[in-house]
């Protein structure tokens, strides 16, 4: 295999920081040390000072795993023309900082970033990597133990629906699963659809590759965000130490990025129906083959509800799912709303003649209570429904469900009795709406009042006066006000009211990123659709801080991260939501 190919999936990472692979690992940390300055002295983030290194020139040196004979292939192997080719749109170095002077003096960071799963370090590479701020000046805060610990929490036979495939190379697409160009889960792993720990290991090495391993800080939980007089922010954090200690202080930054994620904010509410506080949500479970019982009633039945189905049916366990909607039916334009070819696939496995036990499908249905039986166990109410509509595309080669799939308006309500508490696979709330619900506004919400600088408490006046100095931002005044007033409906609806830069209406300053974010009917709930985004927000971070980002804008371009036309989008959210 040639160099191009052996190299294709770090390259462009790696490209960068390449004048740093030789460079003793002392250097790097005194060069750290060097521009972190003021900031050694916090509490909370002088511990950040004895955190797992694994950097390119400590992975090189160290020569620990693939990642460092990678890394070595690149440092002692000559560059091909092939590599130059693959390496086009990469931002080497960014030279004119612009009005920046790099101090951040009177904060602990530049940027802190919430959450250090799939969209909180994918946009920290984008931002230091391709917009060229200095790791130092970044703080990533994760309430978990380390990068990724939403995805090592997944059930053990869960995947990414989502395939990952190495085309670098040959395309200008990259996996659908990665989080930075450059990069492919498909090649580190070699794993077509990873499980969740498989991924976290994934974005843990691509985090140390990177140089951001050391600007992590684990098992620190934000409590709240609040905007200072002098337009900085307060961020309260609870710090756990590995002993369960437990400390609040507060660290301040010029601008805060939410990226915590949902998976650890499951939609689980005891008031979603009279007993719903009897069942166990999906996220609740480490393994469905290990779990208790031969059979189980599922609640839900999108991509949760299928796989909990699928996975309990290969565990030789019986599962009854109850679903509002027969997804399984669903076929629309739109990947987001549908099941996707992975799931359906496994469905069709589980629900063919001669497999046992084959899942009960039931839809359309909705659940009014679950109750405890006086036999013991469990009763589960539901009603049925009226009839979906038509599909919105009539010709199609899918092949129907041989399983019997019951979805018959008129019929008596139903009632299941189950040994083991029904299984809540909803979906998730999501960190946006249950920790920083008030850093946003949310579409359905009462409209905002227009912006009155006499009005506006006195930094968000002076704010307002600035903005209308400047021609873009005015625009984008406008912008957001029509963003505000907006009726979400939908799969948008209740969704954070962004403006075109993925910055809260609310809070300036505050951006988004990650699977909350929404347009309209736009949905980019999966990570080749977010990871677009990442470019928006970090060249509006960047301009802010008075970066010059002319060259990392076109790199971006060039490598499909700078999604800021969508008009290209489809969003059928509203057909079947």
């Amino acid at each position: 295999m040639c160099t191009a190919m052996r190299l294709m999936a770090t390259l462009l990472l790696v490209t960068p920081v390449a004048g740093w692979l030789g460079a003793p690992l002392t250097a790097l940390r005194s060069r750290a040390a060097a521009a972190s300055g003021h900031r050694r002295s916090h509490p909370v983030l002088a511990e950040l000072d004895g955190a797992e290194v694994l950097g390119a020139a400590a992975l090189a040196a160290a020569n620990v795993g693939g990642a460092s004979v990678l890394l070595k292939r690149m440092r002692d192997e000559d560059r091909k023309p092939a590599l130059e080719i693959v390496a086009s749109g990469r931002v080497e170095a960014v030279e004119d900082r612009g009005t920046d002077d790099g101090s951040d003096e009177g904060v602990d960071a530049a940027v802190i970033v919430v959450g250090a799963g799939a969209a909180g370090i994918g946009f920290a590479i984008t931002l230091t990597k391709t917009f060229g701020l200095d790791p130092s000046r970044v703080l990533l805060v994760e309430k978990g133990d380390g990068v990724g610990t939403s995805f090592r929490q997944w059930p053990e036979e869960m995947r990414f629906i989502s395939p990952s495939f190495n085309s670098e190379g040959w395309t200008n697409s990259f996996d659908l699963n990665s989080v930075a160009h450059g990069s492919s889960p498909a090649y580190e792993l070699h794993a077509q659809h990873p499980s969740g720990s498989q991924y976290a290991d994934y974005l843990d090495d691509l985090c140390g590759i990177v140089q951001l391993k050391k600007r992590v800080k684990r098992r620190c939980e934000v409590l709240r965000v609040e905007k200072g007089p002098d337009g900085a922010f307060d961020v309260r954090v609870r710090s756990r130490k590995a002993d369960g200690a437990e400390r609040e202080d507060t660290l301040r930054s010029r601008y805060v990025v939410w990226a915590a994620g949902e998976f650890q904010y499951p939609r689980e509410s005891p008031d979603a129906f009279a007993g719903a506080g009897l069942c166990t949500h999906n996220s609740r479970v480490r393994s469905w083959k290990e779990m208790p019982g031969d059979e189980y009633v599922l609640i839900g039945g999108y991509e949760s509800g299928v796989d909990a189905a699928v996975n309990l049916a290969k565990a030789g366990k019986q599962a009854t799912v109850l679903a509002s909607t027969g997804t399984w039916d669903v076929q629309t334009t739109d990947p987001s709303t549908e099941l996707a070819p992975y799931t359906a696939e496994r469905l069709r496995e589980v629900t063919a003649t001669g497999f046992s036990p084959r899942p009960k499908l039931m839809a359309p249905l909705r659940v009014v209570s679950v109750e405890r039986a006086s036999e013991g166990g469990f009763n589960v109410a539901a009603e049925w429904q009226a009839a979906p509509p038509p599909p919105p595309m009539s010709r199609s080669m899918r092949k129907p469900f041989t399983s019997p799939v019951h979805s018959t308006l008129g019929r008596e309500d139903v009632v299941l009795h189950t040994a083991q508490p029904p299984v809540l696979c909803t979906g998730f709330e999501g960190s946006v709406a249950s920790a920083a619900r008030h850093l946003f506004k949310f579409a359905g919400e009462a409209a905002p009042d227009e912006a009155d600088p006499s009005s506006a408490s006195p930094p968000a006046k002076d704010l307002l006066e600035q903005l209308a100095r400047d021609a873009d931002d005015v625009a984008k005044q406008s912008a957001e006000k029509h963003a505000a007033r907006e009726r979400a409906t939908g799969c948008a609806a209740g969704a954070p009211l962004l403006t075109s830069e993925d910055e809260s209406t609310k809070v300036p300053g505050v951006f988004l990123v990650g699977p909350s974010v929404r347009h309209g009917k736009l949905s980019f709930c999966f990570i080749y659709k977010f990871r677009q985004r990442f470019g928006i927000v970090a060249n509006a971070i960047c301009r802010g801080l008075g970066r010059d980002t002319k060259s990392a804008v076109e790199a971006c371009r060039k490598m499909d991260m700078f999604l800021d036309d969508l008009s290209c989008c489809v969003g059928t959210c509203g057909e079947t939501c």
